[in-house]
């Protein structure tokens, strides 16, 4: 069923951390689009709460995709970063705004909605950013004409239709989360977000598909995974909307798990093909290198939170 030749545990770790990273994330950019638009309902004031603390868990999760795209993807990585610039180098100053803005959301009533929507802005400017950049290390030989021209905005047919399908999955990744510290009226409130979210990513994906996007070979297993996953978990959702229970809500989060990690497969499948050829011999390694480091790593979180204790 794996569907690729190419990478090794570097890619599959690449995946496996990237799909973590997506989950904090995805609860920051809608949880803080739900304590926008939900002030008055309870959960609105645990998400704000947590919003601060999630998107340090989201900064810290995403250092691990970050380094293993830039192993695996060296030359077109680098490339696209200088192509686009100071236009890319803006979402730097971006996370430090909408990390700030969370924080002054969280400690002042007066300036909450300005301060959330700055951050909601600074978040989707980054998210839009990372679909800019994902479909730029594709593009060459267009990089010459890209580059001949000036431009520092690169725009394709498919960098819309994966922002959809991003924002509509970061949607029901956030009540996936928010719905296990809610009692079940939470979740009946929850439920219809995580509902329209599939559905927004169900259309994105289709809208993708039309601008020329493919799975091939044994990818096509994953992408099957990957529908069915879709359909149980809008159907767990749904159900939980009608009649929560742990039971629906314990199948829509292994069912949204499942979506989240085939999607991450079927997102990485086109650029299999142009993985460079050093990133095989580097990967060698990886696998003990990262097992020492998370060993040693898990080890000195834990000695911390004892002394805390």
């Amino acid at each position: 069923m794996w569907p690729f030749d190419r990478g090794g545990v570097v890619l599959a770790l690449y995946i496996g951390t990237l799909a973590l990273h997506a989950v904090f994330v995805a609860y920051v950019l809608a949880g803080s689009a739900f304590a926008l638009l939900r002030r008055k309902d309870p959960i609105a004031a645990t998400v704000l709460d947590r919003l601060p603390f999630m998107l340090g868990c989201g900064i810290t999760a995403g250092v691990a995709p970050l380094l293993f795209v830039q192993l695996l993807h060296q030359r077109r990585f680098y490339t696209a970063n200088l192509l686009l610039g100071p236009r890319w180098f803006a979402v730097v100053p971006a996370l430090i705004v909408g990390f700030y803005a969370l924080y002054l959301a969280k400690a002042s009533d007066r300036w909450r909605r300005i301060a959330l929507v700055v951050a909601l802005a600074c978040f989707a400017f980054v998210a839009w950013s990372w679909s800019e950049l994902h479909e730029l290390m594709q593009a060459d030989p267009e990089w010459a004409a890209f580059y001949a021209a000036g431009h520092r905005l690169f725009t394709a047919a498919t960098i819309a239709p994966r922002f959809v399908i991003v924002i509509g999955a970061m949607a029901t990744l956030f009540v996936t989360v928010a719905a296990w510290s809610t009692d079940t009226a939470g979740r009946s409130r929850l439920a219809p977000i995580a509902a329209v979210g599939r559905v927004a990513s169900i259309a994105g994906a289709l809208w993708l598909w039309h601008t020329g996007f493919s799975v091939e070979g044994p990818a096509v297993v994953w992408f099957g995974i990957l529908v069915g996953a879709a359909v149980v978990d809008l159907a767990a959702w749904t159900l939980t909307w009608k009649r929560p229970s742990d039971l629906a809500l314990t199948v829509a989060t292994a069912a949204g798990t499942a979506a989240l990690l085939s999607a991450a497969v079927v997102r990485e499948a086109p650029r299999v093909a142009l993985i460079e050829t050093h990133a095989q011999a580097d990967a060698s390694g990886a696998g003990y290198a990262f097992v020492i480091a998370l060993v040693l790593g898990t080890a000195a979180i834990a000695w911390v939170v004892r002394q805390l204790r």
